[in-house]
């Protein structure tokens, strides 16, 4: 068997507000939405997740 790596989903943080400069802060914020981290792109949160 072949191993398989797992995707990355990523979603716009629906908590996050203001521009997204830190990733640790954007981390932080999708940890509470319940993904396992975050990170900016285009000034904007994105969290992640594996699907």
């Amino acid at each position: 068997m072949i191993p398989v790596e797992a995707r990355t989903c990523e979603s716009p943080s629906t908590k996050f507000q203001g521009v997204c400069l830190n990733a640790k802060n954007c981390a932080g914020v999708c940890t509470g939405e319940g993904f396992t981290g975050g990170q900016c792109s285009s000034l904007k949160c994105y969290c992640t997740k594996t699907c």
